[in-house]
């Protein structure tokens, strides 16, 4: 349910709500989401998302923009409610300069974000690199997680998904390429998704997982090339007493198996 009078002060609509989500779960949905709104302040748009919990969409602020890009489905959910449980937030930290506060109070932006992509494009997700690592965030880390559909080869067939994991870094050279990607669903990449990839310059060794170099299906625990390296100093950036080499292992066969079974 929601609010008319909220929906109306930023220059959205119950029937422009619906309608972005009906083109998300088109045959053909916009691979960069549907613009609901421009020239909107980051504290008109917390309010908003404050008092309007229950949308039919996922939006996010984009550089003044409010974009719809993601419609809550069963493994996108699941694979949110479990990462969840991995985000780290620094507490007692001094504020970050003026032109990096998330906005007018002087809040910081948290060191580590996950999104999460079901219906929402991986180009969509690649490109929100340059907005989390840009100049004017304090973010350090940006971990995308893209789901594919479920498909089969064969009627009466279970179905399979192909799943991918993205991470940059700010502390790379080339911070908008990421500097690891591990397919690790139970089907491999298509090729169109591999030369993406590639084609953007990232190097083969970093590329890795199901489908890549001979590498085991992700389908136990504890596998090592299923281990996505987070160095502990990046995650909690700017506080005090970190070792450098202290680093946490995601197992992303964690993730299959919360969203094969959620």
């Amino acid at each position: 349910m929601t609010n008319s009078s909220t929906l109306s002060e930023i220059g959205l609509s119950q029937e422009l709500l619906v309608s972005a989500r009906n083109s998300l779960l088109g045959q053909d949905p916009p691979e960069r989401g549907v613009i609901l709104a421009e020239n909107i302040s980051f504290e008109s748009f917390q309010n908003f998302c404050e008092t309007e919990p229950k949308l039919p969409v996922k939006i996010r602020l984009v550089n003044g923009t409010i974009v719809a890009y993601e419609v809550t489905l069963t493994p996108h959910g699941s694979a949110v409610y479990f990462i969840a449980d991995l985000t780290f937030r620094p507490r007692r930290l001094p504020p970050p300069p003026p032109d990096q506060a998330c906005n007018s109070s002087g809040y910081a932006y948290p060191n580590m974000v996950v999104e999460v992509g079901y219906i929402e494009s991986i180009q969509s997700l690649h490109e929100l690199a340059p907005f989390y690592l840009s100049q004017y965030t304090t973010i350090t880390i940006y971990l995308a997680i893209k789901l594919y559909p479920s498909h089969t080869h064969q009627p009466g067939e279970p179905g399979v998904s192909p799943m991918v994991a993205m991470l940059y870094q700010r502390t790379s050279q080339t911070p908008y390429i990421p500097t690891r990607i591990i397919s690790f669903g139970d089907a491999p990449l298509h090729n169109s998704t591999v030369d993406f990839f590639i084609n953007m310059g990232v190097p083969s060794a970093n590329f890795t997982g199901f489908g890549r170099h001979g590498a085991p299906p992700c389908n136990a625990p504890n596998l090592p090339v299923y281990q996505l390296p987070i160095p502990a100093d990046e995650i909690f950036y700017r506080t005090p007493s970190i070792l450098p080499d202290i680093v946490f292992n995601l197992d992303l066969w964690e993730v299959l198996d919360r969203i094969v079974n959620p």
